[in-house]
Parts: structure tokens; sequence; C-alpha cells
């Protein structure tokens, strides 16, 4: 949809709250039309209060009305919100406790998964930032509710030093810490690593997207995310992501296995649409893949149904 703003309110009216949470956290990074990003500020907001994640729906709200202080429909969502705060203050005081020690267990997990990882202790890693995705579907949820947390010295502990040395978490008032875009990108991609070691690829393509929402600067991210949708036979999703690829494939990626994957998913559409140029695209990958590794013995037999037994390095 060309519309960011009327595909964000779609998400929400589809109920998919989470996507339109990071749909509407995306136009906040890219306008700066005031009345845009008023509502979309507003839209947060009200997601995040029907959530019951009130403070951070405080949060969101006090920002539209600062950007939009004539808007009824504002004010009045903030009087509502006000006056539900001034009526359940014990309530919402051990809410905000109970609240902020669940954000710094997931502080801890979080780097105590990372810390693991670089122990080569990823067995024991992978349960812990899992259990993560859970409670923060995405990028934006993460990055709205690990905001200002209320971490004292007593509570400092070696994983949130671990956090604060790699500048993954970050000061922002007396005794508050929010997690860093670079720590939520780290706990992402070495989550999408563990689940390709997991062979869960699915889970993995959604740690990449995660990844690259935070940082479209890391192309190669998208070549992995090919792979993995080759190797969980989302062939259709695979050729959507390959037709938005350059064919200079970044340094740090598996030759073998991209290409390899480029040539099982275009050998999949060959075979739904039989046209001539797809089959050339397969035979080309598969070339590319036998020149750095002949004992590929998949992509021979692949490239064999398409140019008869001769060997490729033979013709």
């Amino acid at each position: 949809m060309s519309n960011p703003t009327v595909y964000a309110q779609t998400l929400e009216t589809e109920g998919k709250l989470a996507e339109a949470i990071q749909a509407y956290d995306s136009i906040l990074n890219t306008t700066d039309d005031t009345s845009t990003l008023a509502l979309a500020n507003f839209r947060l907001g009200t997601i995040y209060r029907a959530w019951r994640e009130l403070f951070t729906a405080q949060r969101f709200l006090a920002k539209a009305h600062q950007l939009a202080p004539s808007d009824t429909e504002i004010r009045d969502a903030i009087a509502e919100l006000n006056q539900h705060f001034s009526e359940n203050r014990e309530a919402i005081a051990e809410e905000m406790s109970r609240k902020n020690s669940d954000q710094i267990v997931s502080l801890f997990r979080i780097a105590t998964g990372i810390k693991l990882i670089t122990m080569d202790k990823a067995v024991q890693a992978y349960p812990l930032l899992k259990s993560r995705t859970k409670i923060f579907p995405n990028a934006a949820v993460a990055k709205h509710l690990l905001t200002d947390i209320q971490i004292t010295e007593e509570e400092r502990n070696s994983a949130i030093d671990f956090l604060l040395e790699r500048e993954w978490l970050v000061s922002t008032g007396v005794s508050l810490y929010t997690i860093a875009e670079s720590g939520l990108f780290a706990f992402y991609t070495e989550l999408a690593q563990l689940h390709v070691a997991n062979a869960d690829y699915s889970e993995a393509v959604t740690c990449y997207e995660q990844a690259y929402w935070l940082d479209p600067s890391q192309d190669h991210l998208r070549y992995q995310q090919v792979i993995c949708h080759a190797e969980a036979e989302t062939w259709d999703a695979a050729l959507e992501m390959l037709s938005q690829l350059p064919t200079e494939v970044p340094q740090d990626i598996d030759l073998v296995a991209y290409h390899s994957a480029v040539a099982q998913s275009y050998h999949h559409a060959y075979q739904a649409t039989q046209d001539e140029n797809i089959k050339q695209k397969v035979i080309e990958a598969c070339e590319t893949v036998l020149r750095l590794d002949k004992k590929a013995r998949e992509i021979s037999k692949l490239l064999a149904s398409y140019q008869g037994k001769r060997s490729w390095w033979r013709r």
C-alpha cells in the first residue's frame, strides 16, 4: 500500500496490532509532517492503552497532545488516562513496579543469551533469547517497552554491565535506562542465527526482518532471508526477495548456500511457468554453485535435469 498511514490504519482495523505498531513507528521515523506525527503517536498511545501498557500509552499520548494541542480526541484520551491514574494510584504504583521488574528480567535474559553465545554456549542461549519474542513480537514493541527502566545500583549485575559496556543500554536519567537500537539489532541477529542452527527457518526470517527494519543499511540480512526462505520452501517469498536484490552478493554471505537457494527458488518458479528466462536463471545459479563447490550433489543433479547428463564443466 503506497500510503503508510492508510497501511498502518488498515493493519490496526484488521486487529494486527503488533504490525500496526511497527508501521506507525516507521512513520515517526520517516516524516516531519506535524499532523501525521500527531496521528501516529495518538494511534500508538491508543493501542498501548488497549494493551494495558499504560505508561507507554501515556508517553505517546503526551507527544500527540504536544503536536496537536487543539485535538479534542487526543485531549479526551489523555484526560481519561489521567483519571484512571488518579483513581487507581495504589494499583498503578504496584503495576509500575512489576513492569519495571519484568523489563529488568528481559534485559537480563537478552544480555545473558548474547553473552552465552560469545562463550560458545548456544544451546543454553537459545531458550533465553527465544523466550523474549513472545513478549516483544517485533523490534518496535521491544523498543517502546524497554524504555526508561529504573535500575538501582543494587539491581546492577553482570548482565546489565554487559549491555552498558557495549552501549546497548543507555542512560536516560538518574537510574533510568533504555535499550539502544544497536542492542536490539544484536539481539535479533544473534537469535536469527540460533534459529538457523535449530532449523527453524521461518522464525529466522522474522528475526532477520526485524534486524533489517532496525538498520536498513545491512543489506546482507536480506540475502540471509533468501537462504532461509529456500530452506523453509517458501518459494514465492524467496522470489519476491530476489526481485529486490542486486546481483552482487555481500562478502559475508555463504555463496554456496545463497546461490543454491537461488537455483532452487527459480527451479520451482520454472516448474509453474515454463518461462525460458527463468530456466536460464536456474542454470546460471547452478553453474555458480558448482564453480564454488564441485561436490554440490543436489545442485549437480538439478543442473543435469536442465542440460542432460553431460557434466556442466565439460560443455
